[in-house]
Formats: structure tokens, sequence, C-alpha cells
């Protein structure tokens, strides 16, 4: 019985009902979980203020919710607000979509992606670099935009001299979306800043939680085609995703040491994998689940950033760990102490602003060497 009502919730007039009943069910407990949540000791973590503690209950409840209805972004690639900030750019014509990302469904289409602070303009002289980033949301939610991407965007401007260049990827939550299209969507971008006339040596990939992912992927892609496109600067990694195909487990997450003190919940992960990479597509194989397989990537540093009590810290520590053994890679780990998942994303949301800027200051200082 609860398997059918699932299956129609996606679907009006059931998806209405849902979503109301939903809402009513959370503005009804939350005058509760605040009154809850004011002793320190009751919170997820003692270090967690009243309202970072009172926004990671609501994410994680709201979040439940949502996947059951599994709503489809619109992927707009008219500019709106952005105006000339925003990009579109056509697949290329190139010979760059080889070996596993030639597939027999699934094709390169054109992408859209947003420009920080400014255009790109090859008379500034104050910027060093472009930033390609690839942003998070489980390749299920998610765009280029200021409404979801500006905080993020706003810490790389802030402590790199560099434009960021944020892809609007296809998404596994719409028809076409799943594997390899989101790869696809990257080499596209990576090759229309070749195009523009910028050089691999100023390009440095950037990607937060599901977009780390892409960003792992992308340099494999790379590293094992190397007639295909030069290598990238470097790679910045944010809360990087790099095990999905465990969330094909149940409860993958509620059996996680971290998962009271992390917002993230097993709903919206499992949404994410089984869209993401259902058959034919492997979800443990190495461009989707990275952890257990390293491989060599000389030449691009790698930082690695992540909050240890976010749900997927033990794995990026395996993964870095894992790198880091083999000759050639540069890998540098990053840990925020008492931080959930990706505050690269949502630290303005979540009230870890404080120790979102340290982090990426810690990230300029290392880039800004490189540079």
């Amino acid at each position: 019985m609860a398997s059918l009502i699932d299956s129609l919730l996606p679907y009006h007039p059931f998806k209405a009902v849902y979503i109301l009943l939903a809402s009513v069910s959370i503005i009804l407990r939350v005058p509760f979980w605040l009154l809850y949540l004011i002793p320190r000791s009751l919170r997820q973590h003692p270090s967690y203020s009243l309202k970072q503690a009172f926004i990671i209950q609501l994410l994680k409840t709201g979040s439940h919710y949502a996947c059951k209805v599994r709503s489809h972004p619109v992927r707009s690639l008219k500019p709106g607000a952005e105006k000339e900030r925003f990009e579109s750019i056509a697949p290329s014509q190139k010979n760059i979509y080889r070996g596993i990302l030639d597939d027999p469904e699934i094709k390169p289409g054109e992408i859209g992606g947003t420009w920080y602070p400014t255009v790109y303009g090859p008379g500034d002289a104050k910027r060093k670099a472009v930033i390609l980033h690839f942003h998070g949301g489980a390749f299920v939610v998610g765009e280029s935009r200021k409404n979801y991407l500006g905080y993020g965007a706003q810490l790389l401007t802030s402590h790199v001299d560099a434009w960021v260049f944020a892809l609007t990827y296809r998404l596994s939550s719409n028809p076409g979306g799943r594997f390899p299209a989101a790869l696809q969507d990257a080499v596209t971008a990576y090759q229309g800043l070749l195009d523009r006339g910028i050089p691999a040596s100023s390009i440095v990939v950037s990607g937060d939680s599901a977009g780390g992912n892409m960003v792992i992927a992308f340099l494999r892609y790379i590293s094992e085609n190397p007639d295909i496109l030069p290598k990238p600067h470097a790679a910045l990694l944010w809360c990087a995703w790099v095990n999905p195909g465990k969330s094909m487990q149940p409860y993958s997450c509620s059996k996680n040491r971290n998962y009271d003190t992390d917002y993230l919940a097993d709903p919206f992960t499992e949404w994410g994998i089984r869209t993401y990479a259902p058959p034919p597509v492997d979800p443990t194989g190495p461009y989707v689940s990275p952890m257990s397989h390293p491989f060599k990537c000389e030449g691009v540093p790698m930082w690695m950033q992540f909050g240890n009590l976010e749900i997927l810290a033990d794995d990026i520590v395996r993964f870095a760990e894992g790198m880091r053994n083999i000759e050639g890679n540069e890998v540098v780990l990053h840990e925020d102490k008492d931080a959930p998942h990706d505050i690269f994303l949502m630290g303005g949301m979540l009230g870890f602003q404080e120790k979102a800027e340290k982090m990426a200051a810690s990230m300029g200082e290392w880039l800004k060497k490189r540079l």
C-alpha cells in the first residue's frame, strides 16, 4: 500500500494535497523544535547555535517530504535576471566526447552558465584565473544562478582574484539527465572556455557535493584520455560526494555516525543516485563512486574540504588518502571542525558564515601560491 501511495505522489492532485499536508505538519512542529532546541545539550551538537540547530532540523525534515513528490526543476537557458552574465554554449564539434561519454542514448546538448562577478574580460589585469564551478544538489536540484549559487560564488570571488563560470548542467531529475549527461556538460563547458582563448593553465575546476563528484569524474576523464583535453591548473572539492553508490543501500544516511549532526537524509541521496545512475549505469563504478577507485592525476593539485560533522566525512577522508598514495598526486585535505555538509553552498542559510569565510580564506591562500 505504501509503495502505491509513493508512486502517486509525484502527480496531481495527490502532489498538491501531499505538499499542503506536509507544509502544515512542518509549521505545527516549528514551535516545538524551537523550544526543544533551546538547551545546548539537546541540540544535534553542543557547538551549534539555536539557528544552526533549527535550520538543520528544518532542512532534514523538509527534504524528506520534498523528495516524496520528486519535482522536475526547469533548466532555463534564457538569460533572465543574470542578463549578460548568463551565457549559453553549444556542444563542441570536436571529437571530445569519447569512451564513457559516447553513450547510445545520452548525447551532448546545449548548456548554460553564469559568470561572477562580471563577464570574463581578458583585459582585466586584476583577475588571474577562471574558476569553472559545478554546483551541488545530489544531481537532482540546483543551478548556476544567484538565487541558488550566489553565496558560494561570492566566497570564491572574495578570496581569489578570478572570474567564476558556474555551470547549469542537466539534472538527473529530468528526462535525459542520467549519467553521463552532467559529465558531457562539464566537458562542453571546459572546451567552451578554451575556445574563448582562456588557457588551461588559467582554469581551476571546482565543485561542491555532487559537483565535487563531477570534478573528480572530469579529472579522471582527461587523465585517461590525455589527447582530448589539456589539464586544468588545479581543482577544488567542497564536501565532494565520493560514494553515491552507497545510497543504494537502505538507510545509508541514518546509519551513519554523523546522521544527527547533518541535514542530509536518505530520501534525498537515494533519489539522487537512483536517477543519476539507473541501469545500465553502474552506481559503484569509478566514474560515479570514485571513493574506492583512486587514480593518477599528476599535474593537477587538489584541495579537498569537508566538515567533520557531515555524513560524507569518512568517505572523503578515505578518498583523499587513496589519492595521496598514488605517486605524483598532490592532495591537500582541509577539515572544518564542528561543521555539517557543504557550508560552501549552504553556509549563509545555515548560519555558518564565519566558518565558511575562514574555509574560503584557507583555500584562497593555497590557490594564490599556485597562480
